[in-house]
């Protein structure tokens, strides 16, 4: 029999290198098989420099301060079920042992369809000096959960028996690591997700419908700040490149910011060959960052079918054995 669902799989497919773990599981699933599938498993945020401890877990403690951000990623608006991912995360250095250690914690939430990804991260890092600059390393442990809503499916004949009829979920352990070297107004990071290889069974037993098993998913960032002339107006590039070793992905993005005072004010883009191209404003007031980002699809996808992305980041002092606050510049904004 087929699916009524079907007005989310055209677009989907047509940007199958960005979301392979929905093609995998439909297939497995829907035919209720005890198979094996192969996925990758990753979301993908237009604002991957502020969410950078998502994908790395020593991508923390860069000036000694309190970090707390959340991202929004609504992708390819206008088709019913389209993907939706949010992310939430906290760091900060601890106020000791010279804030050579710091700690994160991130929840993330993903809907594709009737398919919902879970992830609760947990990060430790320690910082050690290197030349004239200094070194993150990072460990991340989490807890993944995948599951499948078989009971919205809208189907020809009811009770299908090739289709299930209720929730489909599967939770497994999940590990990475990473290093962030950073020198001057330059950083560099290397990182994996999922060293542990998942493996994810929806249904024990029996009951057992489909195992997925995840590879581990390799992450290379990079950026720097680049001062003018002017000294109100400085120039930020940055990079991702993510890849399983079959999928890959680069984002290559650039800003121009002006800073008076507290306040700054920024427009950017950024560019994924072969995907997307993206249109970024935002600014900062005080210690709080907001942004917005549309990414225009360029496989066919359509401009008012784009993604949205919303961030919010917001930075505290964390010292609480000196008095009054010191002044903290980073990489990305001076």
């Amino acid at each position: 029999m087929k699916s009524k669902n079907n007005d989310v799989f055209l677009p989907l497919l047509m940007l199958m290198n960005m979301k392979k773990r929905l093609v995998s599981i439909t297939m497995s699933l829907c035919l209720t098989l005890s198979i094996t599938v192969q996925a990758q498993s990753d979301a993908h945020f237009t604002y991957f420099s502020e969410v950078e401890n998502f994908y790395n877990p020593a991508a923390m403690n860069r000036d000694g301060r309190a970090n707390v951000v959340g991202s929004l990623s609504m992708q390819m608006r206008g088709y019913t079920n389209a993907p939706v991912t949010m992310f939430v995360g906290a760091n900060t250095a601890l106020p000791f042992w010279k804030q050579r250690h710091s700690i994160g914690v991130g929840l993330l939430n993903e809907t594709i369809g009737l398919f919902t990804n879970r992830r609760l991260l947990f990060d430790y890092a320690y910082k050690i000096g290197i030349g004239k600059g200094w070194m993150n390393i990072g460990v991340q442990a989490g807890i993944m959960s995948e599951e499948f809503n078989g009971g919205k499916l809208k189907l020809e004949t009811q009770n299908d028996p090739a289709f299930p009829s209720g929730q489909e979920r599967g939770t497994v352990g999940d590990l990475g690591a990473g290093v962030l070297y950073v020198r001057d107004m330059w950083y560099i990071g290397a990182s994996a997700q999922h060293l542990n290889f998942p493996h994810v069974e929806f249904g024990k037993g029996q009951d057992k419908t489909a195992v997925m098993d995840i590879k581990p998913t390799l992450y290379l960032t990079g950026g720097c700040n680049i001062a003018l002339r002017n000294p109100l107006i400085s120039v930020q590039p940055c990079f991702l490149v993510e890849s399983d070793l079959d999928f890959y992905r680069v984002d290559l993005s650039v800003r121009g910011s002006y800073q008076f005072n507290s306040t700054l004010l920024y427009a950017g883009a950024t560019y994924s060959p072969g995907i997307s191209v993206t249109a970024m404003v935002g600014g900062k007031l005080m210690d709080v960052l907001i942004g917005y980002a549309y990414e225009f699809y360029t496989g066919g996808v359509g401009v008012r079918n784009g993604s949205h992305d919303l961030m919010v980041s917001w930075q505290t002092d964390v010292d609480f054995f000196k008095k009054g606050k010191n002044v903290h510049k980073s990489v990305r904004y001076l």
